[in-house]
């Protein structure tokens, strides 16, 4: 005798899922996905996109859609009904909305709080992104109850709502990375994914009365998104802001208190500027630590093939070409992201130049091809790739790297590495692996901590230029212009000996979020 279910044959049963719900499970896995990502990219201009901002993000998401899934199946076994599922949507389309209106408003709220990073990004991504995750993560198990036809076909049921739900993350992972946060800005792409739920809430609603209310929500939506795209929204952060395929940038004026002269800033972090520019002369350097590259040709006064790792707002490189030294050097520059290659165009007066050539490309990449290709030997390279104290590029701070800059580099070049740490303490940790690390491949090191070489302030977070050379410096006649005897002044002469405890960094293993995180009060 033949099992029955719902007065059905066994040999008869089959799982025939509506194309709605189909739909619907691949769109809101893909929604989901991008909610996700461009979630980074509201909170870059508030609090930086640094291991701690990913890992909350990243980890109240989950623990929202944990929370939906459970109350969404559990609602959907007492109410199986696909109109309630509708609400649910429509719910999340204008949650998902609301979030894109008042995400500045929220993150002004909490940075004005003055919370330690860990608990403004758990908030954060709490006030900001836990509603519309729970809403969306009951869909699934709603979706899949709908479906169930009878327990037969339940495995090929779940299974195939499950396979068109990640096929819809995986669209998402992609559509959001390569395409969607290169063409809007985020709170534009989330008004767009309220908009795209509101017509999945169209698609899901049987009665015409409910249909229309859904169609009139999203078409409220999608005219605000264009709104958005057009006009902005209200509490948007101060200064120009722009998304790029890796960063996002804001791009602010001040006055320097110390000469009264107006500044433009480029911040990719809000715990740290990346580039500044005066307005008046757009060569000139501002930030301190930018001058300490002129040891370079303390170290090396003949040198004239420059390459720069990491371009910023291209300060140092303008700074090059247009200085005394003009006619005799060339500058090759890495940087990663085009976006703020372009944004220097725009913003900081970087013009073409015979002389400039620049490379888009991880700085890493570029070193292990130049090397390998043994195509290319420079007198000097600065590196500068640090995007705040809390956001390293571990791979180039390894030994590894350190073999392949002394590869590209001539037997008497030099090496200037900026990086923010302190000298000795809890926060030095991220120097000491890379003092270990570059020690490696180059037996002559020295130490410029910018802000105070004093012992009393080796404890201090500050910008350290650490200078390497594959042969002894004390060969070097002492200068009397003024501009090295300054520069020279900050060498840190006391004993230093790196903390036993911090490995050289190596790519196998660079621990550098460890070390960079005890910065973090």
């Amino acid at each position: 005798m033949n099992y029955t279910f719902n007065n059905r044959p066994k040999d008869n049963l089959k799982s025939k899922i509506p194309p709605r719900l189909l739909i619907t499970s691949f769109f809101c896995g893909a929604a989901t996905m991008i909610l996700e990502m461009t979630g980074s990219r509201l909170v870059a201009p508030f609090f930086g996109t640094s291991l701690i901002v990913w890992t909350a993000l990243i980890g109240i998401i989950m623990t929202s859609l944990c929370i939906g899934n459970y109350f969404g199946g559990a609602l959907a076994d007492r109410r199986p009904e696909a109109k309630l599922l509708g609400r649910i949507l429509l719910f999340a389309a204008i949650i998902v909305a609301l979030t894109a209106f008042l995400s500045n408003f929220i993150l002004t709220s909490l940075q004005d709080m003055n919370l330690n990073l860990y608990m403004a990004s758990v908030l954060a991504a709490v006030l900001i992104f836990a509603p519309s995750s729970i809403l969306l993560g009951m869909v699934s198990p709603f979706i899949a109850r709908l479906a169930m036809l009878n327990v037969q076909s339940s495995g090929t049921t779940v299974g195939r709502l499950s396979a068109l739900n990640s096929a819809g993350s995986i669209l998402g992972t992609f559509l959001g990375g390569f395409v969607l946060i290169s063409l809007f800005p985020s709170g534009v792409i989330i008004m767009m994914l309220a908009t795209l739920l509101a017509f999945l809430a169209v698609i899901i609603y049987t009665g015409a009365w409910l249909k229309i209310i859904a169609v009139f929500v999203a078409c409220i939506l999608s005219v605000s998104a264009w709104c958005a795209d057009n006009y902005g929204f209200p509490s948007s952060p101060i200064g120009v802001q722009i998304d790029t395929s890796y960063n996002h940038l804001s791009i602010v004026e001040s006055i320097d208190r110390r000469n009264n002269r107006r500044v433009r800033i480029l911040i990719t972090n809000p715990d740290s500027t990346q580039s500044l520019m005066y307005t008046d002369n757009t060569s000139e350097l501002v930030s301190d630590y930018t001058k300490f590259y002129d040891l370079a040709f303390y170290y090396k006064p003949d040198a004239k093939r420059i390459l720069m790792l990491g371009g910023g707002g291209y300060s140092v490189p303008k700074y090059l070409l247009n200085g005394a030294r003009s006619q005799d050097i060339t500058v090759d520059v890495v940087e990663i992201d085009p976006g703020v290659t372009q944004a220097a165009r725009d913003y900081f007066d970087l013009k073409d130049s015979p002389k400039l050539k620049i490379y888009h490309e991880d700085a890493r990449t570029f070193l292990n091809r130049t090397a390998r290709d043994n195509t290319e030997k420079y007198d000097a390279v600065l590196m500068d790739t640090f995007g705040s104290w809390t956001v390293i590029p571990f791979q180039m701070t390894t030994v590894e790297t350190a073999a392949r800059l002394r590869e590209i580099l001539k037997p008497d070049g030099v090496l200037i590495v900026n990086v923010i740490a302190s000298v000795m303490g809890p926060q030095s940790g991220v120097f000491h692996g890379i003092y270990k690390a570059f020690s490696t491949s180059f037996p002559a090191m020295m130490v410029f901590p910018v802000t105070a070489p004093q012992k009393v302030y080796a404890y201090a977070l500050q910008n350290i230029i650490l200078v390497a050379m594959g042969q002894n410096a004390s060969t070097i006649s002492p200068s009397t212009d003024a501009k090295y005897v300054n520069l020279l002044s900050h060498q840190w002469l006391e004993p230093f000996t790196p903390d036993p405890s911090v490995p050289a960094f190596t790519d196998s293993f660079a621990p550098v979020e460890k070390y960079a995180l005890m910065t973090i009060n």
